[in-house]
């Protein structure tokens, strides 16, 4: 049997975003396992993250795995079957990073893309953890830590998280005030889930810096029930 895409949603904002649009295929009497990125880049500037779209075909239902070797985030969403990777906020060293998508059947085949890091055009914003975990039921929030590169005491930083049918109200959280010195380049801010879901689910949080040339800091956060 032939698989069929899945889809994924799109992720707004200046920074590019990394997802996997998986192509399943079916038991394929015998046919080869065929993993593919279909957009592969050279460099990606620091502190943004990419989507990579993959076609497999003739995987037995087996899905895929992926993986990251140097510096940057790699999050996988396994019920969408897709993955962000949020490259580091300056260039590593070195400066090589690759992701390979592999499929799940067993076999061994495989993709990956090799890349390089650029210097971002300005200040650049970056979160930790980049890949929280919360849950909806108990309501206790997570705090998140907040790097900014070049910042200034005029910077003025605003928190946000995308929204969802699947969080009570279509709000997926909210966030506490933001604490630190004005131009130290070190914050915090606790993020609150929402008060219930009704499926786990994964939504990107965003951290916006009024400073010229700025680039987002990018978190996905997974809801639990």
């Amino acid at each position: 049997m032939w698989g069929q895409w899945r889809s994924v949603a799109c992720i707004l904002g200046t920074a590019v975003l990394i997802v996997l649009l998986v192509l399943v295929a079916g038991c394929g009497g015998g046919k080869t396992t065929i993993v593919q990125i279909t957009n592969k880049i050279t460099s990606l500037p620091a502190g943004q993250f990419y989507q990579f779209l993959a076609n497999v075909q003739h995987n037995q239902h087996a899905g895929v795995s992926v993986s990251l070797t140097g510096a940057g985030t790699l999050v996988l969403d396994t019920q969408s079957q897709s993955a962000y990777y949020i490259a580091p906020p300056a260039p590593p060293n070195p400066n090589s990073v690759t992701v390979t998508v592999t499929a799940g059947n067993g076999s061994g085949v495989s993709d990956s893309d090799t890349f390089t890091i650029t210097p971002a055009a300005g200040p650049v914003v970056s979160i930790t953890p980049a890949a929280p975990t919360v849950s909806a039921s108990s309501g206790m929030p997570v705090t998140l830590n907040i790097a900014v590169t070049m910042d200034s005491s005029s910077d003025t930083l605003t928190p946000s998280v995308t929204g969802s049918s699947v969080c009570s109200g279509g709000v997926c959280g909210s966030f506490g005030d933001i604490s630190g010195t004005a131009g130290s380049g070190a914050y915090s801010v606790q993020y609150f889930p929402p008060s219930s879901v009704t499926a786990s689910t994964i939504q990107q949080i965003s951290v916006n810096s009024s400073l010229a040339s700025s680039t987002n800091g990018t978190a996905f956060v997974t809801i639990n029930p």
